[in-house]
């Protein structure tokens, strides 16, 4: 929220002026001068958004299931946790880290691209 805050109220006040004298209505004035003027902050936090699903899926199978019966809920993270540190294969639970890693930079990658476009000024 700071940052979308603080990205609109770098939005110099005379751009929305102009636009209101020249007839745009507010949702007018949103998508097409608020939107792309904070579109920078708009990709950190898509990219924010989806490293923190990756581990909020492991938060809610070990608060809520544990691993569930039999390793049924299990996610590539609690499985990770349970080989490191229940099963005290340190090795094989750094190298499922590593995958991990790897998968969300290339998410955070893609998202990076899907979301490119040349930055505007005023």
């Amino acid at each position: 929220m700071v940052l979308y805050m603080s990205g609109m109220a770098s939005i110099p006040e005379e751009v929305y002026e102009a636009s209101a004298l020249d007839g745009a209505s507010a949702g007018r004035q949103f998508f097409a001068i608020t939107l792309p003027l904070i579109w920078q902050n708009l990709r950190t936090t898509l990219t924010f958004f989806v490293m923190s699903a990756v581990n909020l899926s492991f938060v809610l199978v070990r608060a809520m299931t544990g691993g569930g019966p039999d390793g049924s809920s299990e996610v590539l993270l609690s499985y990770m946790y349970k080989q490191a540190y229940t099963n005290s294969s340190y090795g094989y639970g750094m190298a499922i880290g590593v995958v991990i890693f790897a998968f969300s930079f290339l998410v955070s990658l893609l998202v990076s691209r899907a979301t490119r476009r040349e930055p505007l000024q005023f």
